[in-house]
C-alpha cells in the first residue's frame, strides 16, 4: 500500500516473475526507508518516479536513503501503463537499487529494448492510477539542483515546507490464504469441501463416492 498526500493506491507484485527484484523493493519497505520519501521525478505522459529523496525541513536540505547492493536486472515483462519498474543508471543494466517508477504510458517500444530492459516487478491496482495522474498533473520545480521535474502541491513561491512534496508511505499488506474445511459422511459418501473467499463470502463443492469397486466413481454435485 502506497499513501500519499494526494491520495492512496495499492500495488500488486510479481514475485513469480521478478523474486530479486521484489525481495529487494520489499527490503526497502519493511525498514521503513521509503517513509518520508519524495516522488522526485515527473516526466508528463512517461513516468513518475520515487524511492530515494527525503526532505530535511529543520535544515532545509534533502537527503538520500541508505542504499542495498544493486539487484540483478529480471527484465520480462513489459512496461506498460500502470506498470512498476525499477530505475537503473545507463548502460548497466544491473544497477537497479531502490529507485521504482510507473508508467504512465505504454512506454514497452522505449523501455523494452534498452539498457537490458526495465524490470517490470509490479502493477498499480485500479483505480490506483487516478491518483499516479494527479501527481504527473502538478506543476514541476527544481528544488536544490536535486531535480528540475519535482511535482509540489499547494506551492505559491518562496521556501518549500515538507507538505509541499508529494510524500510516500508505504506498507505491505499480504492476502490472507483461503479457508478450507471439509467434511466426509461414511453413510451417504458425500464429502463437502468449503473455501473462504474472504470474510463473508465462500465457495461450496459437494462430491458423491457412487462405487469404489471395479472402479473409484466420484461425482460432483452442483447445486
Amino acid at each position: 500500500n502506497v499513501e500519499t498526500n494526494l491520495g492512496n493506491f495499492s500495488i500488486e507484485l510479481f514475485d513469480s516473475q521478478a523474486p530479486a527484484t521484489v525481495a529487494n523493493f520489499l527490503s526497502y519497505v519493511t525498514s521503513d526507508r521509503y517513509n518520508g520519501t519524495f516522488i522526485h521525478r515527473v516526466v508528463k505522459s512517461f513516468v513518475v518516479q520515487g524511492g530515494f529523496y527525503f526532505f530535511d525541513e529543520p535544515a532545509r536540505q534533502i537527503g538520500g536513503i541508505n542504499l542495498d547492493s544493486p539487484v540483478i536486472n529480471e527484465f520480462g515483462i513489459s512496461s506498460t501503463r500502470g506498470t512498476l519498474a525499477m530505475a537503473k543508471v545507463g548502460g548497466d543494466p544491473n544497477s537497479a537499487t531502490s529507485q521504482w517508477f510507473v508508467n504512465l504510458a505504454d512506454n514497452s517500444e522505449n523501455l523494452d529494448n534498452q539498457n537490458g530492459g526495465f524490470t517490470v516487478f509490479g502493477r498499480v491496482i485500479e483505480p490506483g492510477m487516478t491518483v499516479v495522474d494527479a501527481i504527473s498533473a502538478l506543476p514541476l520545480f527544481n528544488i536544490n539542483g536535486v531535480s528540475d521535474a519535482i511535482p509540489l502541491t499547494d506551492f505559491t513561491g518562496g521556501d518549500v515546507v515538507i507538505g509541499n512534496f508529494i510524500n510516500i508511505q508505504m506498507s505491505v499488506s499480504a492476502p490472507l490464504g483461503p479457508v478450507i474445511s471439509n467434511s466426509f459422511d461414511e453413510a451417504t459418501g458425500l464429502l463437502t469441501l468449503k473455501v473462504a473467499l474472504d470474510g463473508a463470502q465462500f465457495l461450496g463443492l459437494s462430491f458423491r463416492i457412487d462405487s469404489l469397486l471395479p472402479s473409484v466413481v466420484i461425482r460432483g454435485l452442483l447445486e
